[in-house]
């Protein structure tokens, strides 16, 4: 997957502005979208999806003046757009790399609105398996996904310091939460289907 440039401050500052002119409430918009993209990327099987939030959101501040011009929306779905797009293109390299099929995003055979719906669900179990967590593990599992790049580090060895955790300890903690939460979302899926 090529990987895209981060974006100037300017670019970022535009992004904000897109999000909400005020500024505590872009970063909380910001916040909630990387949350919600990290869910997605998970519920589909996705391992690295840190890297893969981090480069749907260099994305779209690289092309924010293109996007403002031309889109028209809630920007949470011009997000979500650009990560099927990159979904698609981590399951194409994982498959050249493998001689195993990955888990198909199956976005191309899909329209918007059972997509739209599928992605409900997916919301929806999300919401339910982490409410299905330890107090925390859920507190854990939010606050190591938090924040990106310099500030995802000191967060998370502020974490680590708070729990007595080396920061190794702490990445197999949250990794193995989220295989946790993963296993939750399929058998909610399957019982979705099934029902």
């Amino acid at each position: 997957m090529k990987r895209e440039r981060d974006p100037t401050p300017d670019e970022f500052e535009k992004l904000l502005d897109w999000l909400d002119s005020d500024r505590d409430e872009a970063g909380r918009k910001y916040k909630n979208i990387q949350f919600r993209l990290t869910r997605i990327f998970i519920s589909r099987g996705c391992i690295d999806s840190e890297t893969l939030v981090d480069e749907v959101m260099n994305r779209v501040a690289v092309r924010i003046d293109e996007i403002v011009k031309t889109y028209e929306g809630n920007p949470a779905r011009c997000f979500q757009g650009f990560a099927e797009k990159i979904c698609l293109e981590y399951f194409r390299d994982l498959k050249r790399r493998s001689d195993v099929d990955p888990p198909s995003c199956d976005v191309n055979n899909k329209n918007e609105l059972e997509r739209q719906r599928e992605r409900e669900q997916e919301d929806n179990c999300l919401t339910r398996c982490m409410d299905q967590l330890a107090i925390a593990d859920n507190e854990l599992f939010r606050r190591y996904f938090q924040d990106e790049k310099r500030a995802r580090i000191d967060a998370r060895k502020k974490l680590a310091a708070e729990l007595r955790l080396t920061d190794n300890a702490l990445r197999i903690k949250a990794h193995r939460i989220r295989l946790r939460l993963r296993r939750c979302m399929e058998e909610c899926l399957e019982a979705i289907r099934e029902s």
